[in-house]
């Protein structure tokens, strides 16, 4: 469903810069590609610094509680 969706969206968005000639107006005005050029960026750099605070948090404290499963849980509360 993701597929279809994303291929709609680059279809209409393709149709659009075509027909209405976006890409010469975003072209022209220097301000608005400095923005998306930052916004990037920004969003690259967030991205990767959480992605290895992530990966040594993983590292340093490995989940075990997830290996649990349910049945064992409600035993250790006394529930079961």
């Amino acid at each position: 469903m993701h597929i279809l969706v994303g291929v709609v969206l680059a279809f209409w968005l393709g149709y659009l810069t075509a027909s209405r000639r976006i890409l010469e107006q975003i072209l022209e005005e220097k301000r608005f590609i400095y923005v998306i050029l930052a916004l990037g960026t920004f969003y690259a750099v967030i991205f990767i610094g959480l992605k290895r605070i992530v990966e040594a948090d993983i590292q340093r404290n490995p989940s075990t509680s997830f290996r649990t499963s349910a049945r064992e849980h409600l035993q250790r509360r006394g529930s079961f």
